[in-house]
């Protein structure tokens, strides 16, 4: 039976960047008045239309030109030396529809990092609560696959930022970061003491939960019951993508909060 999975606040990093962001416009607004704010608010829409042109990029999802287009727009409207250019207007409602474009992304959670899903999934089956928690990775047993058959797996992850792959010599790895952006970006470029599904040529699966991700659950889970269920979660995921219908591993990251309440 699955069970009700409370988790921890997450990605508050994200929450406490975008208070950054805010914070310097606020200052931008006192130091230098109306003029500073402008600089500052145009200043941090080229740069996130930098970031997510480089996700763009990186996943070769087109469905990040709708915010890339929106926040390029946006700086086009707003950067002060863009104010006399005879196409302003045109920026300005071209970026309002960009807008409304991007609202219905969101809502529709095609751009959506699934990381807090995965957890959950993952923790549902788990009956036992024992703490045993080990750094070690865990094998979860075989499971029916080819190499290319995994590298399709994890371009369709990444693509979806679902998972970021490292494919190596004999196998592939799925890592699930809490924020997919330091992998995006180049920040990182390791997976060592990340949380990983890692897919062998000789058809094995094995786990790793990091230490971080396994306190993000609000009750104690037994560990060993985690991994394999975490493995039984991508084993799934990689079954749908060999049939041809990877659609349902969103629609399965997608049933998560509406069977059971969580808090955010």
């Amino acid at each position: 039976m699955e069970q009700s999975v409370k988790m921890k606040p997450i990605q508050i990093g994200m929450a406490i960047f975008t208070s950054l962001l805010i914070g310097s416009m606020i200052l931008g607004r006192i130091f230098f008045g109306p003029p500073g704010f402008d600089w500052t608010f145009g200043s941090i829409q080229i740069l996130m239309a930098a970031i997510h042109f480089i996700v763009l990029l990186r996943t070769r999802n087109w469905i990040y030109l709708v915010p890339t287009g929106m926040y390029s727009l946006w700086w086009l409207t707003f950067f002060p030396p863009f104010a006399a250019h005879p196409w302003h207007e045109i920026f300005a409602i071209t970026s309002a529809l960009f807008l409304f474009a991007f609202v219905f992304v969101l809502i529709s959670k095609r751009i959506n990092w699934r990381y807090k899903e995965i957890l959950q999934l993952a923790a549902q089956p788990v009956t036992g609560t024992t703490d045993g928690f080990t750094s070690r990775p865990f094998p979860t047993g075989p499971a029916e696959f080819t190499r290319e058959d995994a590298i399709e797996l994890a371009s369709y992850l990444k693509k979806n930022v679902t998972a970021f792959p490292f494919i190596e010599p004999d196998r592939v790895v799925l890592v699930i970061p809490e924020y997919m952006w330091v992998y995006m970006l180049f920040f990182k470029r390791s997976y060592e003491k990340g949380t990983y599904v890692a897919f062998t040529d000789s058809g094995q699966a094995t786990v790793r939960i990091a230490k971080n991700d396994y306190r993000k659950y609000r009750e104690e889970l037994t560990f060993d019951q985690l991994c394999v269920s975490l493995g039984d979660l991508f084993k799934q995921f990689m079954q749908w993508s060999r049939e041809g219908t990877p659609e349902k591993i969103f629609a399965k990251l997608n049933s998560v909060g509406k069977d059971q309440t969580d808090e955010k």
